[in-house]
Formats: C-alpha cells, structure tokens, sequence
C-alpha cells in the first residue's frame, strides 16, 4: 500500500508539473491576441482650425478622431463656435473648440451629472435633437450676461429649457493679466439624445394627462 501511494504521489506531481510547463496552444495565443485588438481611431484635423486645442469636460486636453461621435468630429463653420456639448441620460460630454488660450469652462462635474439626471424623464422613443446658444459675458467682471438661443432652437420646449439652463450654469476662467475677458461673445452647440424608453400606449397615456 505504502508503494502504491507513494506511486501515485508521484504521478500526481509529475502531471501538475507538466500543466504548469506546458506551452500555450495556438486557441491560447488567439484569444488573448484578440483581447488586445482594439478598433484603430484615425486622428481628424482640429474642428477649429489648424493648431487649435480641444478641451473635455474634465478640462483635459483630447484630440480629434474617428472614434469620437460625429457631432465632435466635424469642422466648425462657425468661428464664433467655441464649445460643444453631448447629453443624453447616461453621457454629458464637453468640447472646446476654440480659444482655449483665452477662455475656458470650469468643469462642473456635479452640474454635469444633474444635465443627465434632468434628460431621464425624456427618455420615451429614440429622438436626437440640436440647438445653438449666444451667450454673452459681462466686459468687466466676465460673469454670464445674457444667453439666447441662436440659429437652432431644439423641438421639444422642455429639452430647449434644460439645454438654456445647461449653458447659464457655465462659469469661465480668463486668460488676460487681471481677468478680464478677452472673449465676451461666443457660441455653444447642444446636441442632445434620448433613448426610447417607454411604448407608444405609455407615451398615449402621459399626454392624455397632461390635457
């Protein structure tokens, strides 16, 4: 009995010995190899032009490419155009565009998340929307003076007053020696996205009660 433990003692050693030691297989080095593939994102010219800086809603510098949604990725026609903003239920996202060496948004991480909070309740069929915003600033002090929607105005009024309401919460920091602003004048492109979370008897039901 001693020798017949003693036996397989040894086998079993000798047989976890050879797990650890035996080469990956070709299945192996596929899926692990395939893991690591990830999707190339071609670099895109600056939407602001030549040399310009983007900025996130973190206040991190980013760059321009093929994975960014299209709405980031196209060139600015407007050169009075210097902030981009995404926000749908489960994303709010910035982009500056232009001037970063003269203005730039504090990032509000809280206001942030109170946009996407405020989008939940207009979650009902799947619907994306764009709107664009004048805001002038104050010469002296740079604090928000006025804002008024420019050029697009988004369907749904609900959606056009948490959008208005976004851009009034913005606060700026400037660039200038006593900190002025050196920039007063400027625009803000929305785009927002809502996902179709109810049916169409649910949606029947809401406006019914409404009236």
């Amino acid at each position: 009995m001693k020798i017949l433990h003693l036996f397989l003692s040894l086998g079993f050693v000798s047989f976890f010995l050879f797990c650890q030691s035996t080469p990956q297989t070709n299945a192996n080095l596929n899926s692990e190899s395939n893991s690591e593939i990830l999707p190339i994102k071609e670099s895109l010219p600056a939407p602001g032009g030549e040399g310009e800086i983007i900025l996130n809603e973190k206040g991190e510098e980013v760059q321009n490419h093929s994975g960014e949604i299209p709405f980031f990725q196209k060139k600015s026609e407007l050169p009075t155009e210097l902030f981009r903003v995404y926000i749908a239920s489960d994303s709010y996202m910035v982009r500056q565009i232009r001037h970063t060496d003269k203005i730039r948004r504090k990032p509000d991480p809280g206001g942030d998340e109170l946009a996407k909070e405020e989008m939940k309740k207009f979650d009902l069929l799947s619907f994306v929307d764009d709107g664009m915003i004048t805001i002038g600033l104050n010469t002296i002090t740079g604090k928000l003076e006025s804002i008024a929607f420019d050029r697009r105005v988004p369907r749904i009024n609900d959606v056009a007053k948490i959008i208005q309401n976004d851009a009034s919460r913005f606060n700026y920091e400037h660039s200038s020696k006593d900190g002025t602003p050196i920039i007063t004048k400027f625009l803000i492109s929305y785009q927002i996205r809502l996902y179709p979370g109810k049916t169409r008897d649910e949606i029947k039901q809401m406006l019914q009660k409404k009236k």
